[in-house]
């Protein structure tokens, strides 16, 4: 259990355009509040229930991707440009086109939309792609930066279990997955949310929001920068429109254009979150299903038309992805099926009594109870089965219910 003062979260609910913070938060200290409960005692349950009750509200999309519901996760979708495929446009593998355009590139960044695990996966598998070319900083915008604790990130090594303090987003299984294999794979983590001391003081507009969180950003990175290396990659995951190299067109200025101000570094920006596939469960903007139709592609791509990548003008980047629409597996997603690095693993379960909801968790054998669990699949009243995507290694299988945690034996993957 967290000390009072440790129930800190980064509940970064900003989007692209909404700069809201609350990086840094106190949670509430009384009432069964369903996120501190899950903050304090590791429980989806009762985070899912007040979502389902209210599943169009925008924070409740981004929390349903915590639990896989990609049915209210992707219920809306960011906008997206029109544009239309040039007879010659060809589409080409997103990792190969990335690794190529990184070339003699010292940043590159990655953004998300915040209620697509699917973007989180994407991640790993960049992740694994660049380690290679020298990449050995991962800055991921979502992690606390308070520099307290086990909430550090930078003090996170191979087997570090991941906590509810560590980042608001990853609360996502998937989110989670992916860092743990950044340190397997020898990346270090860097945090670099704008912090208590760099918020202005007063009453400030939007746009004043904004310029004070971006530039507050970019100084965090710059120093990270300037504290790597001189031969070390830095990629910097972010949301939205923190990747954008050119002014929006209400003439906000991101992170990316302020950090290549600062530094003289142009970094890569590749963006996901206005683009990608979101089927079955969202509905694809005209752009994707343009794509789709024409290259039926079955890994993600990047698209060039006309000499540019679609896609990408409108998010301010370099390149745009597109992932491929890919049916369920098993209940589950089937782009964490078609993962490399995971293993299908299946559970039987007594099935529960009307009206009752479970959720079968796998947890890193190392882990505590509180950890952010590797994989985990909500069943409904009378399913006795779920299926769960892993990578190898030895995990606690659990199932939580209303009561609380019933454990299910130990497993090697």
């Amino acid at each position: 259990m967290l000390s009072r003062r440790s129930l800190v979260s980064g509940l970064a609910f900003a989007a692209g355009a909404g700069p809201a913070l609350a990086q840094g938060t106190v949670l509430p200290s009384a009432g069964p509040d369903p996120q501190k409960m899950l903050f304090t005692q590791g429980r989806y349950l009762p985070l899912r229930a007040a979502v389902l009750a209210a599943p169009d509200e925008r924070n409740n999309r981004q929390i349903a991707s915590f639990f896989g519901d990609e049915a209210v996760a992707l219920a809306s979708r960011s906008p997206a440009a029109e544009v239309t495929l040039a007879p010659d446009a060809k589409a080409q593998d997103a990792v190969a086109a990335i690794r190529a355009a990184a070339a003699g590139r010292r940043v590159v960044f990655l953004n998300e939309g915040h209620s697509v695990s699917r973007h989180r996966s994407f991640l790993a598998q960049l992740l694994r792609a660049l380690r290679p070319d020298g990449f050995s900083v991962l800055a991921v915008e979502t992690l606390t930066n308070d520099g307290e604790g086990e909430r550090d990130a930078r003090n996170l090594k191979r087997g570090s279990a991941f906590p509810p303090s560590t980042g608001y987003y990853t609360w996502d299984p998937v989110f989670a997955e992916a860092l743990r294999e950044a340190l397997d794979l020898g990346y270090r983590l860097a945090p670099y949310e704008q912090r208590a001391d760099q918020r202005g003081q007063g009453e400030q507009d939007a746009a004043g929001r904004i310029a004070a969180r971006e530039a507050a950003q970019a100084e965090n990175l710059a120093k990270t920068i300037a504290a790597a290396g001189p031969r070390e990659r830095i990629l910097v995951y972010c949301g939205f429109s923190h990747l954008r190299k050119t002014p929006d067109k209400r003439g906000n200025v991101w992170v990316a254009q302020r950090l290549a101000e600062a530094t003289g570094i142009d970094p890569l920006s590749v963006s996901q979150a206005y683009t990608g596939s979101f089927g079955p469960h969202g509905v694809d903007p005209a752009p994707t299903r343009a794509v789709l139709e024409r290259f039926s592609p079955k890994a993600s791509v990047v698209v060039r038309s006309g000499g540019e990548s679609v896609g990408a003008v409108f998010a301010g980047a370099d390149l745009a992805l597109f992932h491929p629409n890919l049916p369920d597996v098993d209940g589950r997603p089937g782009w964490l099926a078609a993962d490399p690095v995971r293993r299908r693993f299946e559970v039987e379960v007594r099935p529960r009594a009307a009206g009752e909801a479970v959720i079968v968790q796998a947890v890193h054998a190392g882990d505590s109870a509180l950890a952010v669990p590797a994989d985990q699949q909500v069943l409904a009243q009378g399913e006795g089965r779920a299926v769960l995507f892993l990578r190898r290694g030895v995990y606690r299988l659990r199932l939580e219910t209303n009561a609380g945690f019933e454990p299910l034996g130990e497993v090697t993957v």
